[in-house]
């Protein structure tokens, strides 16, 4: 098995942008003890796939997703280092997007290896969305200030992610929703911060990631504070890689979901052999809605249905064996009340999600 070595203090920050406190102490480096809990393959038509067009950050991953902890806590999830020179604190893990085009992005989605309640009332985490700028993070472990790009000082959009809905059933993606939604122009990161769950005692909740060498790791992102109540002014982000001493270059299971792209059925792609589209969207719950999808190949089972954000069931058709071809799907007014919705297709085991809205 590889080890892998977090940090053991070697970097020693100066920069008036950095918080005098964290001026004051070095970063923390601490040895892994295990470095897989869980190594599991990331299915390629599973029910987390998610059409490309509308979720960012799929296909990316490499081909297994794992669980990385540590003798102090999780590499990626609740995660205290104390030493002599003082006690530091993981706060927020954020995947960063380079994108060639703006988006309007409206929601986010978390894949979960584990959680832990032991407080017996755990608070929310939260999805935050920033835009990337430069010199905002601790690029380097010989960096003295904050040079390379990380997450902004402002946070764009948020949500609750209830420690309830966290969904650690390999490879369901827990989905929120923005409270508002965020255009961005240009490359941005969505960031889970676990700093609520840092009570007494401290409840868990860990982040997957991908294989070791699958990203270079530029865009792999860790929030530090020395108190789980630090302000944001006196925190500080530094890639992962420099908080990982000899490795993990890897890519948060972080996704970015973005508003529906406009196109139409006949314009869009097959992905795993299926493709889907809703109309109207948003809708109102006195419209009649429908959902046009399209097979690439003959299928023997087809099954559209569509979920709330918290996974029941609120409306499922089955359309049984289908040619090549597209199909609608008629969903009756007053079917669904207002809120958001993922409706889905399933053809012989693959499956495509997006998102729709249904207004009063």
């Amino acid at each position: 098995m590889k080890k892998i070595y977090l940090t053991v203090a070697v970097l020693a920050v100066s920069a008036a942008a950095i918080a005098q406190s964290l001026q004051e102490q070095p970063i923390m480096q601490q040895t892994v003890t295990s470095t897989v809990a869980r190594d599991v393959i990331f299915p390629e038509n599973s029910n987390a796939a998610v059409d490309p067009t509308d979720t960012l950050g799929i296909d990316e991953l490499g081909n297994q997703l794992i669980f990385y902890s540590s003798n102090s806590g999780y590499v990626f999830g609740t995660n205290v280092l104390v030493d002599p020179q003082g006690t530091q604190y993981n706060l927020e893990y954020a995947r960063g997007f380079i994108v060639n085009d703006p988006y309007n992005v409206i929601g986010a989605g978390f894949i979960f290896g584990g959680k832990e309640d032991v407080s017996g009332s755990p608070a929310a985490a939260k999805a935050n969305l920033y835009n990337i700028a430069n010199n905002r993070a601790i690029g380097s472990a010989t960096s003295t200030a904050p040079d390379a790009p990380g997450p902004a000082a402002t946070v764009l959009a948020t949500a609750d992610v209830a420690f309830a809905d966290a969904d650690t059933v390999f490879p369901n993606i827990t989905w929120v929703d923005f409270t508002t939604a965020a255009w961005v122009g240009g490359d941005f990161a969505i960031g889970l911060s676990i700093a609520p769950l840092y009570g007494t005692p401290t409840d868990t909740l860990v982040l997957m990631a991908d294989a070791d060498g699958d990203s270079d790791g530029d865009y792999t992102f860790t929030r530090i504070g020395l108190s789980p109540t630090s302000p944001a002014a006196q925190t500080l982000w530094a890639k992962s890689t420099v908080l990982l001493q000899g490795g993990l270059d890897v890519n948060l299971a972080i996704f970015a979901v973005v508003a529906e792209s406009g196109v139409g059925i006949e314009e869009q792609g097959f992905f795993n052999g299926v493709k889907m589209t809703t109309f109207p969207n948003p809708a109102l719950t006195s419209d009649n809605v429908t959902i046009q999808y399209g097979v690439e190949n003959a299928v023997d089972n087809v099954t559209v249905s569509i979920y709330t954000l918290n996974g029941q069931v609120a409306y499922s058709a089955s359309q049984g064996a289908k040619a090549s071809g597209t199909y609608n799907v008629n969903v009756p007014a007053g079917t669904l009340a207002s809120g958001s919705y993922i409706y889905a297709i399933e053809a012989d085991g693959r499956r495509l999600a997006k998102k729709m809205e249904i207004l009063k």
